[in-house]
């Protein structure tokens, strides 16, 4: 067994040295910092402003008046009156139109009116701030809505009328109020014509120019996302019609010249590639042009008879039912 005792004695020498090493290497060596588990990064709180219309409006599309009114009323409370509580306050205002409400309705667009002028009166204008354009429109359309109901069309009219006379900036606001006028007394009416300040691709056929052909104008944007939606069925049905004439209407959003130029080349590459079932057609670009036409709401669509009669006017996307059936009306 003497053999046997000095294996395990060199055995036993061998691992004690092994060991050894193991430990002068662990006290010349740092030991590891242990990591630090990282938190999940938190995504961004939604502002209370984008919140309460967002509450207002599903309250709204679920038909809870009261609910989209207590939302506002607490935001007041909390927030203050500042422009996200105005916003909330005119789509109150159409949902209480819309639920037939009407006396709540009208007390809601002159509490509106009253904080849109409050504002002007400091000096604010409608083009410096989104928010007080965007509920002064509502509030505007609300009003004629109700006077529609209440008085008739033709007081409708006139109210709409003054409205454009009193507030002719920004270009934006104009066309809304011309897109309730034209919803109200387009149909049935000759079309207006269209003189495009500029155009991209071909150049854009006069209203003149197109007598005898039915004709869809398209008021459109490029970077529109019920436009791109509406795209497709608009080329899959306008295809069918050789003899349709489509005219797409749209914008600049630029100011300078430069962005000008910007904005059509971007324009005529969307139209091209978006739009290519419809063929070469030429983009009428002008305030002009989308202001009669109320262009305010994109995209909005309208079918011309033969004869140059408007037979449709719809300032949303259109199914492919409604829309073979608008041009269908146009054919006649």
């Amino acid at each position: 067994m003497p053999n046997a005792r000095i294996h395990t004695f060199a055995l036993a020498a061998t691992l004690a040295a092994g060991l050894a090493c193991v430990a002068l290497a662990q006290s010349s060596t740092p030991a590891p910092v242990a990591a630090t588990p990282t938190a999940a990064a938190t995504p961004p709180a939604t502002p209370p402003g984008s919140r309460l219309i967002s509450v207002i409006r599903n309250k709204l599309s679920a038909n809870d008046l009261r609910s989209a009114e207590s939302a506002a009323e607490v935001y007041l409370q909390t927030q203050g009156d500042d422009g996200s509580y105005l916003l909330g306050l005119s789509w109150v205002a159409r949902g209480a139109l819309l639920t037939g409400e009407l006396d709540r309705a009208t007390d809601y667009v002159a509490d509106v009116r009253k904080r849109c002028e409050a504002r002007m009166a400091r000096g604010v204008r409608p083009d410096q701030d989104d928010s007080l354009e965007i509920a002064l429109g509502a509030v505007i359309e609300v009003e004629a809505q109700l006077r529609a109901r209440q008085k008739g069309k033709a007081d409708a009219l006139r109210f709409l009328q003054g409205e454009l006379v009193r507030y002719p900036a920004p270009v934006s606001l104009q066309a809304r109020i011309h897109k309730r006028i034209n919803m109200l007394d387009l149909e049935g009416k000759p079309a207006p014509a269209w003189v495009p300040e500029d155009h991209a691709g071909e150049t854009p056929k006069t209203l003149a120019e197109l007598r005898g052909r039915p004709v869809l104008v398209y008021l459109w944007d490029k970077g529109c996302g019920d436009c791109r939606a509406q795209g497709p069925t608009l080329c899959r049905v306008a295809s069918k019609y050789a003899d349709l004439a489509v005219v797409p209407i749209t914008r600049f959003a630029g100011k300078t010249a430069e962005e000008h130029e910007h904005d059509k080349a971007r324009m005529d590459s969307v139209w091209t590639a978006e739009y290519a079932p419809l063929g070469k057609t030429g983009v009428v670009i002008g305030d002009a042009a989308a202001l009669e036409y109320g262009g305010s709401s994109t995209p909005t669509i309208v079918l011309i008879d033969r004869k140059g009669v408007v037979r449709r006017y719809t300032p949303t996307r259109l199914t492919e039912r409604d829309l073979t059936s608008a041009i269908e009306l146009a054919l006649r």
